[in-house]
Parts: structure tokens; C-alpha cells; sequence
């Protein structure tokens, strides 16, 4: 879940990418961002659609459309952004009383609004994550992974039981109605730097949706788990 807002001139950042379907939308939709001079300078790695210039294409020469159209190959998504769109109208009329009326609308969001937004959602969730670091700490044979503190880490939990499998243990919440995620996350490489063998592990997040009873049900059904015996095994170096 975004938790903070980010201004990539500030960070002088070459690309950023990022999906909506984190923020409410649904999937296939996301964002990249480029330094204007890279974009000008880089060549499309798909074709067709607004790519190319009006009449900008001869047997030997093709010219770019320009920004951003050199890189809109094929039918664009249009629904997918304009739904993603309404989700972060939807997502700051949820989280900030004052500003009211953006949903279902098509108002520009001001820049204080969403900064005010991912703030209040960031102080929401890194909450939530503490409450979460400091139920699980002293589970026997629990291993988590990351920084100690909820203000060093994003909205989340990931960690191991020493003798199970990640996937038997999100088996195990499943079954007291808790949902997880088990896998390497999209972060292979971090697992094998970790020593985990299989490169797993287990996770539990949190977003703005969730409440305080939420993460007490979750991390009391991780003890219920880690008391009820061991599954498959994993072997952690």
C-alpha cells in the first residue's frame, strides 16, 4: 500500500515505476515515469498506435511522436486510468474529511491534498505494523526479517517459522481466516541473501482498509499456528 508521498524532482530520480493496483485500482494499470531528456533520447521498445508522427514514417526513416506519445504503442488502457484515477480521488475522500467531493468527479487532486493523504495513510499503517512487530517478537521458532522498527519499514511483516514452509503456514492462516502471502515476493534475491532455503518466506500487510482488531486477529492466529505443530520442512541457513 502507498504510505508517503513522492516528488521525484526533489529525489532527482531517472525513472520511477509503480502499479495502481496497490492503491485500490485494478490491475494492469501503473505508472512510469522518466527523466524528459532519457525518454527523448531512448528508443521505443514497442510499436504501433501514437508512436510515430503523423506521416512520420517513410521506407527508410520513421519519426517519434513526441512526449509521451513516443512510447504509446497499441490501444492505451483507458479505463484502467481512468479508474486509477478515481481511485485516488476515492482514496482522499476517505482519508481526509476536508476534501470531500473528488470521487466520481473530474477535479484535479491539489498536491497539499495528496501529500496530506499518503501522510495520513502513513501514519495509519505504520501503526498497524507496529502493533504487529511487537505481538509476533517473542513468538518461539518465528524468525523475522527487516528492521526492528515500523518507521524504518513499509507496511508489512515478512518473516519465517524455523521447521515450516512458508506456504504451510499461510495454509495454516488461511484456515483461521487470515490471509497471507507466502513466495519470495517478487525478491529473490534478498531471500538467498537472507540464507533461506527454499528462498521464501511469509507475509502479513497492511493497508488502509485495516483496523487494529484486524492485525490482533492475524498475529493471534500466527501464535495458534506456531503452537500447532510443525509441517513440511524448510530449511533456514
Amino acid at each position: 500500500m502507498p504510505s508517503a508521498a513522492v516528488d521525484v524532482r526533489a529525489l532527482g530520480v531517472d525513472f520511477l515505476a509503480f502499479s495502481f493496483h496497490k492503491l485500490l485500482a485494478p490491475f494492469g494499470s501503473g505508472v512510469l515515469y522518466g527523466r524528459a531528456d532519457l525518454l527523448q533520447a531512448a528508443l521505443p521498445f514497442l510499436y504501433g498506435g501514437d508512436m510515430v508522427a503523423e506521416g512520420g514514417v517513410t521506407a527508410g526513416h520513421v519519426t517519434y511522436n513526441r512526449l509521451p506519445w513516443k512510447y504509446a504503442a497499441g490501444t492505451p488502457n483507458v479505463l484502467g486510468v481512468i479508474v486509477s484515477a478515481q481511485a485516488l480521488r476515492l482514496l482522499a475522500d476517505l482519508v481526509v474529511p476536508a476534501s470531500r467531493g473528488y470521487f466520481r468527479s473530474n477535479r484535479p487532486l491539489p498536491r497539499s491534498t495528496i501529500e496530506e493523504t499518503m501522510r495520513r495513510v502513513g501514519s495509519h499503517t505504520r501503526d498497524l505494523t507496529a502493533r504487529a512487530l511487537d505481538a509476533v517478537r517473542h513468538i518461539d521458532g518465528l524468525i523475522l526479517h527487516g528492521p526492528d522498527h515500523a518507521a524504518d519499514r513499509a507496511p508489512l511483516i515478512a518473516f519465517n517459522l524455523v521447521g515450516r514452509s512458508p506456504a504451510s503456514v499461510a495454509e495454516a492462516l488461511d484456515r483461521h481466516g487470515v490471509e497471507s502471502r507466502a513466495g519470495c515476493h517478487c525478491a529473490t534475491l534478498a531471500h538467498h541473501a537472507l540464507g533461506l532455503d527454499p528462498p521464501a518466506s511469509c507475509r502479513l500487510s497492511f493497508a488502509v482498509y485495516n483496523t487494529v482488531e484486524d492485525v490482533d486477529r492475524a498475529t493471534g492466529a500466527l501464535h495458534r499456528v506456531s503452537r500447532a505443530g510443525r509441517g513440511p520442512l524448510a530449511r533456514l541457513r
